[in-house]
């Protein structure tokens, strides 16, 4: 399950580095939610069951919050 949050939050991290080029759409919540994506994923899983599920909660929230913020700021379509 980690694998595959993390492989979705390098989609969107890919999709937010490529707005945050263009001058005009350059955000300060955006680039602060890659950074905390880029982080978390080069974090490795922990062996800890407690400390797993909160890396992976932790991992969706970031996935979640980057993928609202790109439709908020009209990056990406509303998504179902």
């Amino acid at each position: 399950m980690a694998e595959r949050l993390r492989g979705h939050l390098a989609r969107l991290v890919t999709v937010a580095v490529a707005v945050a080029a263009e001058e005009d759409r350059r955000d300060a919540t955006t680039a602060q939610l890659i950074e905390q994506a880029r982080t978390l994923s080069a974090e490795d899983a922990p062996s800890d069951r407690r400390r797993a599920v909160g890396h992976l909660r932790r991992l969706g929230w970031t996935a979640s919050e980057l993928l609202d913020r790109l439709v908020a700021t009209r990056c990406l379509r509303e998504v179902a």
